[in-house]
């Protein structure tokens, strides 16, 4: 077997059903211990995410630029190329389980975030020591052993999730472009994916020098407006295909729970595809149990360790609910998954944008996609930083300053080769698929076992800490 083959074969062993089983069952111990809160305070969450500014708190980075940093890191490719292969893969009713997914994964990432800010410390000098790792250590025995596991799945899922995926779907994006301009000339198209690569990797390099104050403040700036423009685009879509919205919204429903027939070759839908795709790329765009956002969350200045909690929930939500259901919509309105058998990931999704938008949908649908990958290559160097300098230099003692400058140049190495080998698209997705369900399970262990501490920071935030600042009126 090739190299690729045995990463596919891992991939589907790592996503099989106990991955599934293990996920749900997280999300449903986090549900029914935590009384729903991610949907009972909803509003809480919302009021907090536009109203708190840092005030009495303690951090690094204010809590909007971190949520937007992390939020950058979260919308990335999987909202338009992974939602869309969840319906190529799993049928219409794929967007079901991934509706689920994020449900859960709201509760879920509550939990995470709350934790990172529970283990953390605060150096004298204000900087801030903490990340997924070092709550997972606290685990009374295979702690340590877990933490270490964890950051080496972490390391490795930088690369193959947000660096190679990342990377490799920019130069996809201006690829896109030059072909509805300049034509299929494979000279062409090459020098501009090389162009592409050399740029991204020249103002990833500059960003990612500032560490994590100026990838937040990158982002503070990028996040709302790729957001926006994704949105507004979206929403055109499913205006000009209005009248089939009931009709695709009935497939979501019908056909998470029963087989859906394909037409144009293909075999069809089973509801187990359905389900394990919907989760596979739920997870994957949001990042819920996999222990990734935890590492930016913990830099935030924030008062009160259950406050943070809110930030997680309308991260999920902008992220699942609201982004990747606008890419899943257009494709099932569009109808072109049943019409375009053969398409899949972005190129999908684009054929459904340029139904509506003609000759722009290059350009808009680019554009989205360079913004989406560049904010999550951004952000996903920090978590592996964090992670790496947990690695090598808090257990292995090695010096920091250049553990850290090996790891930044190491981090901008790939981004050029990966720009320009298109063939490798697939092998990319599965060794990220692989690496995010790896490094779900250390997390995983972690969040279910220190749940309860998460779950009463979390009521103490909403029940005694919002009426002491008067943030809601007794």
């Amino acid at each position: 077997m090739s190299i690729p083959e045995i990463i596919a074969y891992l991939d589907g062993l790592v996503w099989g059903l106990p991955a599934i089983i293990t996920l749900v069952c997280a999300g449903i111990v986090v549900a029914i211990f935590g009384g729903f809160y991610q949907i009972r305070k909803f509003p809480l969450a919302f009021k907090t995410f536009i109203r708190y500014k840092g005030e009495r708190g303690k951090g690094e980075v204010s809590p909007f630029k971190i949520w937007a940093a992390v939020t950058g890191a979260t919308v990335g490719i999987g909202n338009i190329a992974g939602a869309s292969t969840a319906i190529h893969l799993g049928g219409a009713g794929a967007l079901f389980w991934m509706w689920i997914c994020a449900i859960f994964g709201m509760g879920l990432k509550g939990v995470e975030v709350v934790l990172a800010l529970w283990s953390r410390k605060v150096l004298p000098d204000g900087r801030v020591e903490g990340g997924t790792p070092y709550y997972i250590r606290l685990l009374p025995g295979i702690g340590p052993a877990l933490a270490l596991f964890f950051a080496i799945c972490l390391i490795l899922n930088c690369y193959g999730s947000n660096n190679f995926v990342q990377a490799n779907n920019v130069a996809l994006g201006v690829e896109y472009v030059v072909k509805e301009f300049f034509g299929e000339d494979p000279g062409i198209i090459f020098q501009a994916r090389l162009i592409v690569g050399i740029i991204m990797a020249v103002l990833v390099a500059l960003v990612v020098l500032g560490g994590v104050r100026r990838i937040a403040e990158f982002a503070n700036y990028i996040v709302p407006f790729m957001a926006t423009w994704y949105i507004v685009f979206g929403l055109g879509v499913l205006v000009a295909y209005a009248k089939y919205i009931p009709l695709a919204l009935s497939e979501v429903f019908t056909y998470a729970f029963t087989p859906q027939a394909a037409a144009g070759g293909l075999a069809g839908w089973t509801v187990f595809h359905a389900i394990r795709w919907g989760f596979a790329r739920g997870l994957f765009s949001n990042e819920a149990g996999a222990g990734s956002a935890p590492n930016g969350y913990a830099y935030m200045t924030v008062d009160h360790p259950g406050r943070a909690a809110m930030y997680g929930i309308m991260e999920v939500f902008l992220d699942t609910i609201v982004i990747c259901s606008i890419t899943c919509l257009t494709v099932l309105t569009s109808r072109v998954y049943i019409e375009e058998p053969e398409l899949t990931a972005a190129p999908l999704v684009m054929e459904a944008f340029k139904r509506v938008y003609g000759s722009w949908a290059p350009l808009i649908l680019g554009i989205s996609l360079t913004l989406f990958a560049l904010t999550t290559m951004l952000t996903w160097e920090w978590y592996g930083e964090v992670n790496w300098r947990y690695l090598f230099v808090r257990t292995l003692n090695l010096p920091e300053k250049p553990m850290i400058w090996l790891w930044r140049i190491l981090w901008v190495i790939p981004i050029i080769p990966c720009a320009v080998t298109p063939e490798l698209f697939k092998f990319y997705w599965d060794f990220a698929d692989l690496c995010y369900g790896l490094e779900a399970i250390p997390n995983l262990v972690a969040v279910i076992y220190l749940s309860p501490v998460a779950l009463k920071l979390i009521k103490d935030f909403y029940s005694r800490h919002v009426y002491e600042t008067g943030e809601v009126a007794k």
